[in-house]
C-alpha cells in the first residue's frame, strides 16, 4: 500500500488557502476593474433607440473590454487599430465618454477620460472641444496642452468657427479679454464665422460682457440683444434687462425669460422690483401675504441658494414679527461666502431686539 503523505498542520492548511485566495483576487481584480467600468446597459440601449450610436451593446460592452485591455499595454497605434477592429468610429468613442461621464464611480469617470483623450489624439474635434470646455469649467486648463495645441490649429488654420468660439472662451478664462473678444466676433460674424454654430448664443453673450468691460454699451447691447431674440439665449435676456432702465416693461420682459430658463439672478431681481413698488407704499406690510410676488421670486432664488434673496426673506420675516423664520434664512446665509459677512453683520444688529437670538 502505498503510503499517504503527512497530512499539513491546521495552520500550513489555513496560509495555503489564504495564499490561493490572495492569488484569485489578484488574478480576477483586473477583470473585475474592467467590468465594473461599463456603461449601465439601460444607457446604451437608450442612446441606439435615439440613434446616437448604432451599435448593439454587446458591440459597446466587447469594445470598452478591449479597449481598457490595450490600454495597459499600449501597443504602437493601438487606439486606431481597435476602433478598426471593432467597427467603432470616433465619433461613437466621443459619444461613449459623454454616457460613461453621466455615470458614478470613478472608474467610470476614468473610463470616459481616457476614452475622450483617445478621441481627441486621434483627430475627432468634438471631443478636443469637450475636454477643452470641460478644463474650462473646472480651471484646469494647463493639464490639457496637447488638446489646446489640437484647438488652435483648428481655429487658426482650419478657420474652424466652433474652434474659435472656444479659443475666445480659453481665452477670456484666462484674463486675455481683448484677444478673447476678437475670437469670438470671429466665430459669429461672417466672413469667419454664423450663428448656426453650437454655442453662438453663449459667445455673443461673453462678446457683450467684455464689451461692457471696455465701455462700449451700445456695441455690448446690440451683442446682448442677437443672442436673446435672435438664438433665445437665457444670459442674454439677462444682460440685456440690465442695460434697461429699472422697472421698465422691457426690463420685466426680459428678466421673465432669464427667469423662466432658470437663472437664479433674474429671479432675484424679479423679487427687487416688486419690494421696491411695494414700499413705495404708504402702508408697510403686516404679513408675509403683503409682499406679494416679491416673497414668492425671493423664494425661488433662496431655494436654489441665492444668498441675496435669503438675506432679504431674513428682513421680510423679521419684519412681520416672524423671528425664528428670519434667524432661520441668516444661518443659512452665512453658510455662503458670498453674504456670510451680511448675515453675520444682521445677526449682529438684531442681537439686542431678538430675544431667541444665540
Amino acid at each position: 500500500m502505498a503510503k499517504r503523505g503527512a497530512m499539513p498542520s491546521p495552520k500550513v492548511v489555513r496560509a495555503s488557502k489564504q495564499a490561493y485566495n490572495e492569488a484569485f483576487i489578484r488574478m480576477n481584480q483586473p477583470q473585475a476593474s474592467i467590468e465594473s467600468s461599463l456603461p449601465p446597459q439601460v444607457m446604451l440601449n437608450s442612446a441606439k433607440k435615439s440613434g446616437a450610436i448604432d451599435l448593439d451593446v454587446d458591440r459597446v460592452y466587447d469594445f470598452l473590454r478591449a479597449y481598457q485591455l490595450e490600454l495597459k499595454t499600449k501597443r504602437a497605434s493601438w487606439e486606431r487599430k481597435l476602433c478598426e477592429e471593432h467597427g467603432v468610429s470616433l465619433m461613437t468613442v466621443t459619444i461613449l465618454a459623454g454616457i460613461l461621464r453621466r455615470c458614478q464611480t470613478p472608474s467610470q469617470q476614468m473610463l470616459a477620460k481616457n476614452l475622450m483623450l483617445s478621441a481627441s489624439s486621434l483627430g475627432e474635434k468634438s471631443a478636443t472641444f469637450e475636454l477643452i470646455q470641460s478644463a474650462i469649467n473646472t480651471g484646469n486648463l494647463n493639464k490639457y496642452q496637447e488638446q489646446l495645441q489640437r484647438l488652435g490649429l483648428l481655429a487658426k488654420k482650419d478657420h474652424d468657427p466652433e474652434a474659435m468660439m472656444l479659443l475666445g472662451k480659453v481665452l477670456l478664462s484666462q484674463g486675455q479679454n481683448k484677444e478673447a473678444l476678437l475670437w469670438l466676433q470671429k466665430s459669429t460674424q461672417p466672413p469667419t464665422g454664423n450663428l448656426q454654430i453650437n454655442g453662438a448664443g453663449d459667445a455673443l453673450v461673453n462678446e457683450g460682457r467684455i464689451l461692457l468691460q471696455l465701455g462700449q454699451t451700445k456695441e455690448a447691447e446690440n451683442a446682448f440683444k442677437k443672442a436673446a431674440l435672435e438664438l433665445d439665449e437665457p444670459s442674454g435676456y439677462f444682460y440685456l434687462s440690465q442695460l434697461q432702465k429699472s422697472g421698465t416693461p422691457d426690463q420685466k420682459v426680459y428678466l421673465l425669460k432669464a427667469a423662466s430658463s432658470g437663472i437664479l439672478e433674474a429671479c432675484h431681481n424679479l423679487g427687487a422690483l416688486e419690494l421696491e413698488e411695494i414700499e413705495k407704499r404708504d402702508q408697510k406690510p403686516t404679513s408675509l401675504q403683503d409682499y406679494g410676488m416679491a416673497k414668492e421670486w425671493f423664494d425661488v432664488a433662496a431655494a436654489d441658494g441665492f444668498g441675496l434673496s435669503m438675506l432679504n426673506l431674513a428682513l421680510m420675516h423679521k419684519a412681520v414679527g416672524h423671528e425664528a423664520e428670519s434667524l432661520a434664512w441668516l444661518k443659512k446665509a452665512q453658510n455662503l461666502p458670498e453674504v456670510k459677512e451680511q448675515a453675520i453683520e444682521l445677526r449682529q444688529k438684531w442681537s439686542k431686539t431678538i430675544s431667541s437670538l444665540p
